[in-house]
């Protein structure tokens, strides 16, 4: 499809032709011969924009005859003129009248690559087969060992779905040209549309060598492979010495297969020099993208190691504080940075303390925290401190100091903060408050939509208890906390009115209560979740949960029967399609792969 002149690359090329004339002529005549040529194709280029296609031929058609009398070769000019015709023309569903035009200028430009390309293009658009096939013969004669005939129509072959004569043709071009034609592209793309992965693996390493910049549709073509068949796009990009175009290829299609740990292992293999450290950075900010923390961390840590550069070290620390590693997060905040690259000492505090501070907060160093943030002293201005409201409230809050907590929300703005106050409301046990002001939180963080799946399930407005369940899972003891929401659970239908016992909550506390908890205790509360409560939201989850623990222990046939009762029984739920995946492969239709590896997230 020929498209209006919007290309940069055409509007390049033009600016090029309008100043294609000697400097000579111009001065010699004046302005006029200045405006002989500029003027025509003004007129054309402002024509087509408007959509006023005879005017815009015309005026062509006058450029293309300046462009082939001029004593000089003008080849850039001819080139304009036929792309506008052609363009035109398809426009006005006239694309054959190019035929004749294109012919005039190759009997005196007989290797006219544009020509020839054209001429081309829009044979095999009319479906003109045996003429597209004389017009690439002539074109062919007069390139010599010139590869681009073959390239030329093994494209438009291709993308008119006749891969099988575009297979035979660039056979032929290997044979005729060997790596000289420079056609391994073509032959890629070739494969990729037979759907020989290997081959087409093989065909850009081989084509990269040469042509690096085919690198960007090298990725976008072997994207598209198969899962079955990605093993063999490794094996053959990763063979023989790490080079930094297969590697860099090779990390970003397996950011595309969601392998970003995969794609980093590429990568680092790479020797620690500037180019890979551009390398490095570029595939740091490509995980960020894709929430892959810990690979992001591992990715900027080379290149702080490499360079000592503070923009790295802070991108790190903060990398392993999003994926939940806050004593990494908390180390590499403290890591002394070198030379140039150190950074001022106020830069450093403003770029590392945030992280430093939040790290503190996560492992319950509330103390430490805050005595952090006050030898910062005046490196630290007002936002700042402002903004280390949150993880200092977190570090309180993971030492069990609520008093602290709720002071240091008093003296902040987290005083208006809908999810802290609905967090600190839910520690007391107003369940009213903390239900109000959670649904209204911006973040919808795990443990968030598990308190807010509680609460609406628990009809009452006080519960201390409760509260001391979720101050025990902020305190991140997990076993403390797990107990108290077995306690809540048992305590349904035995407890006075002003208890949890309103409601369905029970099998929410015991399926938050199974999460925290594993082996044989966390099996014997998915189990009591099938037996006593069939109908909850949270059976079919016990029943998955519970098929993957038996499945992880060996016991397949206990597995099997597990997801087959989730099937029969819970139709509606929208687990189904995990549990339809884990029963495949544990019937053996979908083999693991061997070389499988852990996602990062």
């Amino acid at each position: 499809m020929v498209r209006p002149l919007r290309n940069t690359w055409l509007r390049h090329l033009i600016t090029v032709a309008l100043f294609a004339a000697p400097v000579g002529a111009g001065a010699q005549s004046g302005g006029s011969a200045a405006a002989d040529t500029v003027d025509p194709l003004g007129i054309a280029m402002s024509a087509e924009e408007k959509r006023d296609f005879p005017k815009a031929v015309a005026a062509y058609r006058v450029v293309l005859q300046k462009g082939m009398t001029q004593g000089t070769d003008n080849a850039d000019l001819i080139a304009v003129a036929l792309l506008g015709l052609e363009r035109v023309w398809a426009e006005t569903g006239a694309r054959d009248s190019i035929l004749p035009i294109v012919q005039r200028v190759l009997l005196l430009r007989p290797s006219d690559p544009v020509g020839r390309s054209i001429q081309l293009r829009t044979l095999v658009g009319l479906g003109r087969d045996d003429d597209a096939r004389q017009a690439f013969l002539s074109w062919r004669r007069a390139a010599g060992n010139d590869g681009a005939p073959y390239r030329d129509y093994a494209r438009l072959l291709i993308s008119s779905g006749r891969a099988q004569a575009a297979d035979s043709l660039l056979t032929e071009a290997g044979r005729t040209l060997g790596r000289a034609g420079m056609i391994s592209s073509e032959v890629a793309q070739l494969h990729v549309a037979l759907g020989r992965w290997n081959a087409a693996a093989v065909a850009f390493r081989d084509a990269l060598a040469d042509q690096p910049y085919l690198e960007a549709a090298a990725m976008f073509a072997l994207a598209r492979a198969p899962a079955p068949t990605r093993d063999s796009v490794r094996t053959v990009l990763l063979e023989g010495p790490p080079t930094l175009v297969l590697r860099r290829l090779m990390s970003t299609i397996e950011l595309a297969w969601n392998e970003p740990r995969r794609g980093w292992t590429a990568l680092s293999a790479l020797k620690a020099d500037d180019s890979s450290a551009v390398a490095w950075r570029e595939f740091g900010e490509r995980a960020e993208m894709a929430n892959a923390w810990l690979v992001a961390r591992d990715a900027w840590t080379a290149v702080f190691e490499r360079d000592g550069d503070l923009d790295a070290q802070a991108r790190a620390a903060t990398a392993a504080l999003n994926a939940g590693d806050a004593a990494s997060a908390l180390a590499m905040a403290r890591r002394e940075g070198r030379g140039n690259a150190a950074g001022k000492p106020a830069t450093r505090v403003a770029m590392l303390v945030p992280v430093e501070i939040a790290a503190l907060g996560e492992l319950g160093r509330a103390a430490e925290a805050q005595a952090r943030l006050d030898a910062a002293g005046k490196d630290v201005d007002e936002t700042t401190r402002a903004m280390l409201s949150r993880p200092l409230v977190s570090a309180w809050l993971r030492s069990g100091d609520l008093e602290r907590a709720r002071t240091a929300v008093a003296g902040s703005d987290l005083a208006d903060d809908d999810e802290t106050v609905g967090w600190l409301a839910l520690y007391d046990g107003d369940l009213a408050t903390a239900r109000k002001r959670l649904v209204r939180a911006e973040t919808r963080r795990g443990e968030l939509v598990d308190a807010l799946g509680l609460l609406a399930r628990a009809r009452i407005d006080r519960s201390p208890a409760l509260g001391q369940a979720f101050l025990a899972l902020a305190k991140r003891d997990s076993a403390e906390a797990a107990r108290r929401f077995i306690a809540l659970a048992d305590s349904a239908g035995t407890a006075p009115a002003s208890s949890l016992t309103i409601g369905d909550a029970s099998p929410a506390l015991l399926a938050l209560a199974a999460r925290l908890v594993h082996g044989k205790e966390s099996m014997a509360l998915w189990d009591r979740i099938v037996a006593s409560h069939p109908k909850s939201p949270e059976a079919p989850e016990a029943l998955l949960s519970s098929a993957r623990a038996l499945r992880d222990a060996g016991d397949k046939a206990a597995a099997t029967a597990r997801l087959e009762r989730l099937l029969v029984e819970y139709p509606q739920s929208a687990l189904l399609p995990q549990a339809r995946r884990d029963l495949e492969r544990l019937r053996g239709a979908i083999p693991p792969s061997p070389y499988a590896a852990p996602h990062d997230s």
